[in-house]
């Protein structure tokens, strides 16, 4: 998981951790590569608005990577839900999470992506 926002990265880390994810949270384009470097996710959580990297280019660069191509992407961010579903469209990113309806649902959402896309 990414996010540049501290406080929401460090909730949707505990909710995720709460509800069984094994989660690698990080708020820097160098450590989410370093993190990737190492190990490999089952899926990858990312915010719309970051500094070094918005989550557009960052889902952009994550599809023509051969390593991690494949890998389920979720955009979580405060953009409302029809930019969202607008952007995950236009840069194949699987499924958005609005952090506008809060957090909690993260896991609810993500456990239904996996469902529908790893199990």
């Amino acid at each position: 998981m990414i996010d540049d926002s501290e406080i929401a990265l460090a909730y949707a880390e505990s909710v995720l951790t709460d509800a069984g994810f094994d989660v690698r949270a990080v708020s820097s384009l160098p450590a989410f590569q370093a993190v990737l470097a190492e190990w490999k996710p089952h899926m990858i959580v990312t915010d719309l608005y970051m500094p070094e990297m918005n989550g557009v280019e960052l889902c952009q660069w994550l599809r023509r990577e051969v390593s991690t191509a494949r890998i389920p992407i979720v955009i979580c961010s405060s953009a409302p839900d029809d930019e969202l579903a607008s952007v995950a469209r236009a840069v194949g990113a699987d499924a958005y999470v609005s952090k506008l309806a809060g957090l909690d649902a993260l896991p609810e959402r993500l456990n239904k992506l996996c469902d529908e896309i790893l199990w």
